[in-house]
C-alpha cells in the first residue's frame, strides 16, 4: 500500500478482535514509530508495547478516553530529563510534537498492515507511570491501541471548516483542484 492509500484508509478504530496482532505486524509498527524526527535528532522519545491484558486493563482503567480493548498498547513516551539537558527548554513543546510524527508513522504503517489503530491521550501521568514503573521525569504523549478490526471502521468525514489550507495569508484560501 502506498503512502496515499494509506492516508484515505486511515481511520480511528475502535472495536478489536481477540486475534493476536503478527509479530512481523509488530515490528513493522515498531520500525515505523522508530523512523519519526526529533529535535536536533536528540533521542529522548520512545515507546513501550503492552500485550499484557492486565496492565492494558490497568491503563483503560485510568484512561477513560481508551475505549477500545485492543490486544496491544503501543505508547509513547518522553524522557523529559534527556529532552530538556540536550534541546533546552524547547523541548517541552518540540517532544509533544515529534511524538505525535511518531504516532502518525505509528497509524499510517498499522493501516498499511490491515490493523486497526487510533490516537488516545492521557491526563493521569502518575497513575500510568505507576504501571509502566517509568520514572516521573518521563511523559507518556500518546496511547496507541493496535489489534485487527472486529468489523469493518467506518469513515466519519470531516467538516468543510477543518483542516483549512490558505495561500501566502491567512484568509485567502487556496484553490483546491479535487
Amino acid at each position: 500500500m502506498d503512502l496515499f492509500e494509506a492516508l484515505e484508509k486511515k481511520r480511528a478504530c475502535r472495536t478489536f478482535s481477540a486475534d493476536p496482532v503478527p509479530e512481523s505486524s509488530i515490528e513493522r509498527v515498531v520500525y515505523a514509530f522508530g523512523r519519526a524526527p526529533t529535535a536536533s535528532n536528540r533521542p529522548y522519545r520512545h515507546c513501550i508495547l503492552i500485550d499484557d491484558p492486565r496492565l492494558i486493563r490497568a491503563v483503560r482503567l485510568i484512561s477513560p478516553s481508551l475505549i477500545a480493548n485492543p490486544p496491544v498498547l503501543l505508547i509513547i513516551f518522553t524522557d523529559l530529563k534527556v529532552a530538556l539537558e540536550r534541546t533546552g527548554k524547547v523541548a517541552e513543546i518540540s517532544s509533544l510534537v515529534d511524538s505525535g510524527a511518531a504516532g502518525e508513522n505509528v497509524l499510517l504503517a498499522a493501516t498499511a498492515l490491515g490493523l486497526g489503530s487510533q490516537f488516545t491521550m492521557i491526563s493521569v501521568q502518575a497513575g500510568i507511570r505507576r504501571i509502566l514503573d517509568l520514572p516521573d521525569y518521563c511523559r507518556v504523549d500518546v496511547i496507541i491501541p493496535l489489534g485487527l478490526p472486529a468489523g469493518p471502521v467506518r469513515s466519519v468525514k470531516a467538516p468543510a471548516s477543518a483542516n483549512l489550507c490558505y495561500h501566502n495569508q491567512f484568509g485567502k484560501l487556496r484553490e483546491q483542484t479535487k
